[in-house]
């Protein structure tokens, strides 16, 4: 969020800004993401400095705002990208949001710094969507696929540049050695990082080429390999319980509900249709 006009710097003006906010850090990334969703109502933002990448969704009227000293308008309904660095300030306006803010250390190094800038919601993930995704997924790989993601969406609009989001050779080997790497570890719930030394590949890159070569994300190739090992599993009279356990999901129900929306039929439904199957003389 940002504005024009005077500046405020009085601590009631900073009531007026995160009044009514639900702010939260989810434990997975210790503090390096921020979370603040805020109902619609007036609120004003005294000038600050942004010490990480902000991108905040203003859900409400197109209202004036400044930053780097320059008087901005900023789009009713889109969404800000703020650079580390940025200098901002808002006036009141009748407006809500959802922002996320990454640290440093979450971006891609030789991060070049840009203005202020702004886009149409189409144009990148839904931010509501993957505020969800932090809060509740309990993968760790599907949130750290889900950050780099907007960050692949920025770079694509050429709204974030930096050096490490540049293409490297050797893609399709590397590839190759990512898409063994999860198979050889399906059950160890691997995260992004780990994968992307594995491959001698920058993870933004790699997210990127991954989606183009194999048609998915490395987590949702990870969830497909498990439910198909675990129609082994469940064939070979396992319960749904151990195989769960087993093959790394965070409980039975996460199990369930991927088995499901892959296979079609709950894990207990896969397992009686077996049980029917084999009860049928060949």
């Amino acid at each position: 969020m940002s504005a024009s006009g005077p500046q405020h710097d009085s601590d009631s003006d900073e009531l007026i800004a995160l009044s009514g906010c639900r702010i939260t850090r989810p434990a997975t990334f210790r503090g390096d993401v921020e979370v603040v969703t805020a109902t619609p109502r007036l609120r004003g933002f005294p000038t600050r400095v942004n010490d990480s990448l902000g991108i905040c969704l203003k859900i409400g009227e197109s209202h004036a705002v400044r930053s780097d000293g320059r008087a901005l308008a900023y789009p009713a309904d889109a969404v800000c990208i703020r650079h580390p660095g940025c200098v901002w300030s808002s006036e009141p306006a009748a407006v809500g949001f959802v922002s996320i803010d990454l640290a440093s250390a979450l971006l891609p190094h030789g991060l070049s710094y840009r203005p202020m800038r702004f886009a149409r919601t189409r144009e990148l993930p839904d931010l509501s969507r993957l505020v969800r995704v932090l809060e509740h997924e309990p993968a760790r790989l599907r949130q750290e696929e889900a950050l780099s993601e907007l960050i692949a969406a920025l770079h694509d609009r050429e709204i974030l540049t930096a050096d490490d989001l540049r293409s490297e050779p050797g893609t399709s080997a590397a590839l190759l050695r990512a898409r063994d790497y999860l198979n050889a570890t399906a059950e160890q719930n691997p995260r992004l990082d780990e994968l992307a030394r594995v491959c001698q590949m920058n993870k933004f890159v790699l997210l990127r080429h991954f989606k183009r070569r194999f048609g998915t994300t490395p987590h949702r190739y990870l969830i497909g390999l498990r439910v198909e090992r675990a129609r082994t599993l469940l064939a070979a009279g396992e319960p749904a319980v151990s195989v769960a356990a087993a093959l790394g999901f965070a409980d039975q129900g996460h199990f369930g509900r991927h088995f499901k929306r892959i296979v079609g039929v709950t894990p207990a439904q896969f397992a009686h249709m077996i049980k029917i199957t084999r009860a049928v003389p060949g």
